[in-house]
């Protein structure tokens, strides 16, 4: 019996049917991948929280204290965890160009990954050295430096609301300041932020979960943008006490941002529902 062949024709038809179904399955293979390393790295904040927790409980309970030779909060949690991949975001992975392998700054036991950045940031309060978050403004050691002193857990108002740890593109001591968190970040639309905003995200009461963020353009901050809550209604989570006054204190430190000095963190707020005051949102895409 003789063989057909397949005609130009129907291969062509197959080729694209199968060019079609690739259109239609890679982009669903692709956000099914992002959404495996979110699910690691909502777990990955939530370990580190709970460290955080039992930190506080054997600190007489009060946040860690950053500055001097005390290291970065990753130091201080390490010993909760035991495992220093866990500071890492599936999603960040550049490098600290000025850490040393196998020194206290190391994150990793693999020379490759051993100076890699934290994924997370601790929070220092929304705006600068100016407190209101887990410590207070920063202030003079009497040595010629600065060290920021971490705050009594029993004077946060509602640990349920407020924030602990979120994702960050600060460097190189990681906060989630709103000035600081896209320090490194090179995009200008909300859709190239990592999750495409949807960051996961740590309480003071030890829950985590995933929250809409977007960033803009603000005159004064780390790579002249920031980073707040879609909901901007959330931005006193920031804040143990949401009528603290954020001030630059007497450390000598301030910053360069439009935000007013002294201003509450309630009444940021409602400056950051105000484009007038200097600062534009990125387009979402």
């Amino acid at each position: 019996m003789k063989k057909r062949a397949f005609t130009l024709i129907e291969l062509l038809v197959v080729i694209a049917i199968i060019a079609i179904l690739a259109a239609i399955l890679f982009p669903v293979f692709a956000q099914a991948k992002e959404a495996a390393k979110k699910t690691v790295s909502l777990s990955n904040v939530k370990q580190i929280n709970l460290a955080f927790v039992m930190y506080n409980t054997d600190n007489d309970d009060y946040s860690l204290s950053l500055g001097g030779s005390s290291g970065d909060w990753t130091d201080h949690l390490y010993p909760y965890v035991k495992s220093k991949p866990m500071f890492w975001d599936p999603e960040r992975n550049d490098i600290d160009g000025g850490c040393t392998p196998n020194s206290p700054g190391a994150l990793a036991s693999t020379d490759e990954y051993q100076c890699r950045y934290s994924g997370y940031g601790y929070n220092w309060g929304p705006v600068g050295w100016r407190g209101g978050g887990l410590l207070l403004n920063q202030q003079p050691d009497g040595l010629g430096g600065h060290y920021i002193p971490g705050i009594s857990m029993s004077s946060v108002q509602s640990p349920a609301d407020m924030f602990a740890f979120g994702n960050s593109y600060d460097t190189p001591r990681i906060t989630m300041g709103i000035i600081f968190l896209l320090c490194t970040f090179p995009g200008n639309t909300n859709s190239e932020l990592r999750y495409g905003g949807n960051l996961p995200t740590a309480f003071v009461d030890g829950h985590a979960k995933v929250i809409k963020w977007k960033g803009g353009f603000i005159s004064g901050a780390e790579n002249g943008k920031f980073l707040i809550p879609s909901d901007p209604n959330m931005i006193p989570d920031y804040c143990a006490d949401p009528s603290y006054a954020l001030n630059v204190g007497n450390s000598g430190n301030t910053d360069s941002s439009p935000v007013p000095n002294g201003i509450t963190c309630s009444q940021l707020s409602q400056w950051f529902q105000n484009p007038s005051n200097g600062f534009t949102f990125f387009p979402d895409n």
